[in-house]
């Protein structure tokens, strides 16, 4: 499942270029109020999130769940993905490893994958893809509606592909990493590779704006 770093840049780079993971996304505005280090991650006005029922593994869920005053780190893709995927979880399961070190676990971000492909992901199978990378993610699908519903609210963009003559198919899908704050809002994005440390740090200081417009 685990890629080099240099080789997952370069997939992600290559969509980059391509348009896929860009397409439909939204454009992040400039704010003062915005720290530096914040700028082209948070959106200056956070975008509220219907809430859409998603089948996981252990059950129904209601995503965004309902406030909890826990972050969210959420990919988008399917779990046949050959290359981009399995990049972004890896990278993900390192980001929640340096994390752990500075956060108890009621208050660690959690960290979840949207299936757009539910004909071929099934709550079961995307339980133990999942947990390849950390049994602490939640894998999640549901029906059309309700993935259609989230990505368009995200911003976020997938198109199945043809199936070719064995069955299988491809699925173009973006590569950001978006950041849903404990109201349930779309808070921002991360474009990949994350450096751990870094993004942990920016997380503090995700923190301390979210405190700061409560304020």
């Amino acid at each position: 499942m685990k890629m080099t770093q240099r080789f997952g840049l370069a997939v992600v780079s290559l969509l980059l270029i391509c348009g896929v993971a860009v397409a439909g996304s939204f454009v992040l505005r400039q704010s003062g109020d915005i720290p530096a280090e914040l700028r082209g991650i948070v959106l200056s006005n956070p975008i509220a999130l219907e809430q859409q029922s998603f089948a996981t593994a252990k059950g129904e869920i209601v995503f965004p769940p309902p406030a909890t005053g826990r972050w969210t780190f959420l990919a988008v893709g399917y779990a046949q993905c050959p290359d981009v995927c399995p990049f972004l979880l890896g990278n993900l399961a390192a980001l929640e490893g340096q994390m752990r070190e500075s956060y108890a676990l009621a208050t660690l971000p959690r960290f979840a994958f949207l299936s757009v492909d539910p004909a071929r992901d099934t709550p079961e199978f995307l339980g133990e893809y999942v947990a390849n990378f950390s049994d602490r993610f939640v894998g999640m699908t549901g029906e059309k509606s309700a993935i259609d519903n989230l990505t368009r609210d995200l911003g976020a963009f997938y198109r199945l592909g043809t199936a070719d003559a064995d069955g299988f198919y491809p699925v173009d899908h973006s590569a950001e990493i978006f950041v849903i704050d404990p109201q349930g809002r779309l808070f921002g994005k991360l474009k990949p590779p994350l450096d751990p440390l870094d993004v942990t740090s920016r997380f503090e200081l995700l923190r301390k704006l979210l405190e700061q417009e409560k304020s």
